[in-house]
């Protein structure tokens, strides 16, 4: 696999641990390695990596992120793998996921150790990109990071990862239908910069992934071998482009959104992969709704749409958010309530409507063929699954896109009429 300039090596196949300590050679690390892992995957991969480098003479040093529930990428995380840095420490292996992944690849934009890693389950596709999102202060946010110098996948390890891990991967994945939908809307009505050939990259993630749907549940390694290829090319397309917009949109933010209200309520912690997954449905189903409109009908509804005030906002942002209000205010200030803004991006949504309606007609989807997906490797695809009703979905809606300031579906209904558009996508 082509691995960029950036990522010296990429390996994917059966038995990849073993070429671990010949990888670190061939970068000049000799001596001095700090592993970071967790209790479960110290077990997974760690401490057979461990033994490996020793017996190639490496001093080997562990970090381990244990914790009574979930590990969460936040500052408490970030300061253990700072204070076991020894000064010796040439390079940082993180043998994990998502979580463990976000922390070191951080600690290594700050620290300039550079870092590889060990994948133990194919559960999403970050491990190629240079973005780490942490929660600080209880607040989700997206840092740039760096990139690892090497991603070795032993597939023997993978497909013996909990098999919720695997779905959370494809899930992830799916996300591609509607944030790459969500880029090239965007690149129309607000003149954000688009690529055509990272956005082929991006969607060859995603058919490379629907080619196995079939064959996941048997966790057959040619099955498992696909899917986290289609997770580093993805990262690889993040990568490339400077940023993660390519692989994330109001499905991802979405799924933030719930993720800051399991943390705020102490609740049952989701996979990420497992809320893009069903958020991507339901993103899906606002596109169906939106470009169901012609020109004229949205017209309309731009005329009939009610401004939100300045006090409303701030009401809406505060009673949603308690604690984290003014992290949103932060990020994204009042940007989207400028109603001069708001009439630029209307002329241009008019202007371009049909050539905008052609491309997501062709390019996203039915929210059941995305539900079919997720039925066939046995994802959830229900928003029950996340403990939320029906009732919750419009508030969740009008909420999540103010996590980010990045332009998507969820944006797109606010310029329109958002009430009457997310009314239109919940009836449906």
């Amino acid at each position: 696999m082509s691995s960029g300039a950036m990522i010296k090596q990429v390996e994917v196949c059966s038995n990849a641990l073993y070429d671990v300590p010949d990888i670190l050679n061939s970068l000049g690390m000799k001596y001095y390695v700090l592993i970071v892992c967790d209790k479960n995957t110290y077990k997974a991969a760690g401490s057979l990596l461990r033994d490996i480098l020793i017996d190639k003479n490496f001093d080997v040093f562990l970090c381990m992120l244990n914790r009574e529930g979930n590990l969460i990428p936040d500052e408490r995380a970030v300061g253990e793998v700072l204070t076991s840095l020894e000064n010796k420490v040439e390079i940082m292996i993180a043998v994990g996921s998502g979580t463990i992944n976000d922390v070191v690849k951080f600690v290594s934009s700050k620290t300039k150790i550079p870092y590889g890693i060990v994948a133990t389950a194919p559960s999403m596709d970050g491990y190629a990109s240079s973005v780490s999102p942490l929660i600080v202060n209880g607040f989700k946010r997206t840092y740039d990071a760096t990139y690892p110098l090497f991603i070795v996948s032993d597939t023997k390890i993978l497909k013996d990862a909990p098999y919720d891990m695997i779905t959370s991967g494809f899930g992830d994945i799916i996300g591609k239908f509607t944030s790459l939908a969500d880029w090239y809307i965007s690149s129309i009505i607000t003149k954000e910069d688009y690529s055509k050939e990272i956005a082929e990259d991006t969607r060859k993630s995603l058919n490379d992934c629907i080619e196995v749907s079939k064959s996941l549940k048997s966790k057959d390694e040619k099955a498992i071998k696909k899917l986290m290829g289609a997770l580093i090319l993805s990262g690889l397309s993040m990568l490339k482009f400077g940023n993660s917009r390519p692989a994330s949109g109001a499905e991802h933010h979405l799924s933030h959104f719930i993720e800051m209200k399991e943390l705020l309520s102490s609740g049952i912690q989701h996979s990420h992969g497992a809320k893009v997954g069903i958020m991507t449905k339901i993103s899906a189903s606002l596109y169906n709704a939106v470009f169901s409109l012609n020109e004229d009908e949205v017209k309309k509804l731009m005329e009939e749409r009610k401004h939100e005030t300045k006090e409303e906002f701030e009401f809406r942002i505060r009673k949603n958010f308690g604690p984290m209000a003014d992290e949103v205010f932060k990020d994204i200030d009042h940007y989207y309530i400028d109603e001069e803004l708001r009439r630029v991006r209307q002329k241009r949504i008019l202007k371009n409507w049909d050539t905008m309606k052609k491309w997501v007609l062709e390019n996203v989807p039915s929210s059941d063929y995305i539900d079919e997906l997720l039925n066939d490797v046995e994802a959830p695809s229900d928003i029950s699954y996340l403990g939320l009703q029906k009732s919750e979905l419009k508030n969740i809606l009008m909420n999540a896109k103010e996590m980010r300031k990045r332009y998507t579906i969820l944006r797109l209904a606010e310029d329109i009429n958002v009430d009457r558009i997310l009314d239109l996508a919940i009836k449906n």
